[in-house]
């Protein structure tokens, strides 16, 4: 599993990418947003069109991992914007590999008072 107490940003690539893509097509990907002299400990996290799998890329100090994750029933909730590069942060990748959508605003709804 990913260590997340060293990852210091996450990109969430919101376009569909072909998953085919291995090392070298990602991190094509990866260096559009971050340069290569300022790499430092980031995730890049890509979807399939289907989106019953991801893949995340993560680069650290000295190189690159690539973690893959197939569902075998039901779909990653994906951004329905494909607004480019987000940014999210720790707890929004946790949602998203529970299954939930990481655009939400909020963990839980609001309760009213009784």
């Amino acid at each position: 599993m990913i260590d997340l107490s060293k990852i210091e940003s996450i990109y969430l690539w919101s376009s569909y990418i072909d998953m085919r893509k291995g090392f070298n097509g990602l991190i094509a990907l990866a260096e559009t947003v971050v340069d290569k002299k300022d790499m430092g400990h980031r995730l890049f996290i890509f979807c399939g069109k289907r989106k019953r799998d991801i893949k995340i890329l993560e680069i650290d100090y000295d190189g690159w991992w690539l973690y893959q994750k197939k569902l075998v029933t039901g779909k990653f909730d994906w951004p329905k914007e494909h607004k480019g590069i987000y940014t999210i942060d720790k707890r929004q990748l946790q949602w998203l590999l529970d299954g939930l959508s990481p655009m939400q605003k909020r963990a839980h709804q609001n309760v009213q008072n009784i």
